[in-house]
């Protein structure tokens, strides 16, 4: 059994430490010679300074990356800090769990047969922290080939071993999501309380995702619009939203900010939150990694007041927003870079086709 890590260590990736003020690498044996002969290298101060000085190394170092741990090395150090906080979090758990069952193979000698035999492991194995079952493994495997398509591109492989041609994922049926009428969701808010019923009216009139919501903060809001950055393409090409102030999305704005923190909070953290939806602390309900745990729970019990078959879950108040109206203004709307993509995922995929006709023609 491995010697656990120290709690000041916990947390870096393999290998690192953090000591006499800086960031350091110990380095696997046989790879001195990349790291100018050191068996111990000092990354830098800071941790965005020792990333970028590892990744450049990493680059340098060819023929480095040999096995699944170091290709995951350079995955984690690279390309999980691009991707969204709660995209992060399950990434780095799956890495963890594919490092413990492949991470001593070499990448080059990656087969397809292979790659069936690892994901019907994960679906039938179920540890202490970990799950089983086929659509667990199908994430697991998707990130999987996401890395071996990385490693194509850092040269580590010539030919992906993953594609759709040689290996296929676990068959699974898409869930379906209720979708409420208009009505059903105005009979609802009758016994909503004020906060709930004004973050439905906004889902329903812009059709932004949760999180997106839940993080407007009242400087987001002028006289004339409301303008939302888009947390999803936060890390990649920045998108913003900008909705003109109708009278509706006034009137919803309104009622959220007439919640006001709680009162004994009021002196210390004044009268009003800096979020337009916000905690009885006066704090954003959306935490560090994209998750809102607390809103859902309200949300939750607000949804139990009704029949089981009348009830209808958050995430449907985009897709209901998702299906009105013109495909191109809709996809505006959610802030989809095409068309297609809201067609897919938010419209019945339902094509009016005209028969061939086997007449000839005169």
């Amino acid at each position: 059994m491995s010697k656990p890590r120290n709690k000041e260590h916990k947390g870096l990736p393999k290998g690192w430490r953090f000591s006499y003020g800086s960031y350091r690498y110990r380095v696997p044996k046989g790879q001195e010679h990349y790291w100018d002969g050191k068996t111990q290298f000092n990354l830098g101060k800071t941790l965005a300074e020792a990333r970028k000085c590892f990744q450049a190394r990493m680059l340098k170092a060819d023929g480095a990356i040999k096995t699944f741990a170091d290709l995951f090395d350079r995955y984690l150090y690279e390309v999980i800090p691009t991707k969204a906080a709660r995209t992060q979090t399950g990434d780095i758990k799956q890495l963890k769990r594919l490092r413990e069952m492949i991470g001593d193979n070499d990448v080059i000698e990656w087969k397809s047969v292979h790659a069936y035999q690892l994901r019907d492991a994960i679906s039938k194995k179920s540890t202490k922290g970990s799950k089983g079952g086929k659509i667990t493994a199908n994430r697991h495997m998707a990130l999987l080939k996401h890395t071996l398509t990385k490693g194509i591109e850092w040269g580590v492989i010539e030919d992906h071993p993953m594609t759709n041609l040689k290996f296929k994922m676990f068959p699974i049926g898409q869930s379906t999501i209720r979708i409420p009428t208009f009505e059903e969701v105005e009979e609802a808010l009758q016994i909503a309380p004020p906060q709930i019923k004004a973050f439905v009216r906004i889902q329903l009139l812009t059709g932004l995702r949760v999180t997106d919501t839940l993080q407007i903060k009242l400087s987001d809001i002028t006289a004339d619009c409301l303008t939302i950055h888009v947390s999803k393409t936060r890390n990649k090409a920045p998108q913003t939203l900008v909705f003109e102030m109708t009278s509706e999305l006034k009137e919803a704005i309104d009622l959220a900010k007439s919640v006001k923190p709680a009162a004994y909070l009021a002196k210390v953290i004044g009268p009003v939150s800096a979020f337009l939806f916000h905690t009885k602390h006066g704090k954003c309900y959306v935490d560090a990694n994209d998750k809102y745990d607390s809103f859902d729970s309200k949300y939750q019990r607000w949804q139990r007041k009704f029949p089981k078959e009348e009830r209808f879950c958050i995430r449907s108040l985009r897709n209901l927003n998702g299906h009105q109206g013109d495909l191109a203004e809709a996809a505006e709307r959610l802030g989809h870079s095409s068309p297609a993509t809201t067609k897919k995922f938010y419209r019945d995929n339902v094509n009016n086709v005209v028969p061939l006709s086997l007449k000839k023609p005169k």
